[in-house]
């Protein structure tokens, strides 16, 4: 992954670029307009005003990105590696349902959810607003009837999203990469890197 820079003269916009960075957990660092060094910056976070300081190639405008942590982490992902990534999304269901987004390879959040409502809240959103060449939901077949339900609303109601049925033997066990996580957001995270069963909707 290249070098993510953050370069404004205004302390303000600076304290709310990085603010959004760290909740969206982006490495970053920080060089001063007009610099040597901001050479080695592959993308550079500013405003929109001093936007025109820098190669248009590499400058975005924080007034640009999205409020929501996930897809603003997105969005600059594709800025820095190029458009057109494979999003991932991994759905642990049960009474607590977990859900881990990944965006090239790259975790963009884990979450858990007490309500269908809530999840497809956050999926739709996500798979409206991230740019991605292909979108791939993967759902873990512990509870058959809820994995079913699930992948029939999303599939209904995001056209062109592929949708696979996991078999999810195995996914609660801890292993080292995820092991930080809670137990139904580790499990999802697993089942979003495991090869399942397309899901046709009817």
């Amino acid at each position: 992954m290249g070098q993510l820079c953050v370069a404004t003269d205004s302390s303000r916009a600076y304290y709310l670029i990085t603010s959004r960075l760290r909740r969206a957990r982006m490495n970053f660092r920080s060089v001063v307009p007009g610099e040597a060094d901001i050479e080695d910056c592959d993308v550079i976070l500013t405003t929109r005003q001093e936007a025109g300081r820098f190669a248009d190639d590499d400058a975005i405008a924080v007034e640009d990105l999205d409020e929501n942590p996930l897809v603003m982490k997105a969005q600059v992902l594709a800025r820095m590696d190029g458009a057109g990534h494979e999003l991932v999304i991994g759905i642990d269901p049960g009474s607590r349902i977990g859900l881990a987004v990944f965006y090239a390879g790259a975790g963009l959040g884990f979450h858990t959810f007490n309500s269908r409502a809530s999840l497809y809240k956050t999926i739709f959103g996500l798979v409206r607003r991230v740019p991605n060449s292909r979108c791939v939901v993967k759902i873990g077949n512990g509870s058959r009837e809820l994995a079913s339900r699930l992948a029939s609303d999303i599939g209904r109601t995001l056209t062109g999203v592929t949708i696979e049925i996991v078999n999810e033997e195995g996914t609660s066990a801890r292993n080292v990469r995820f092991r930080s996580l809670p137990k139904d957001q580790s499990a999802a995270a697993r089942i979003a890197f495991r090869k399942g069963a397309p899901f046709r909707v009817t």
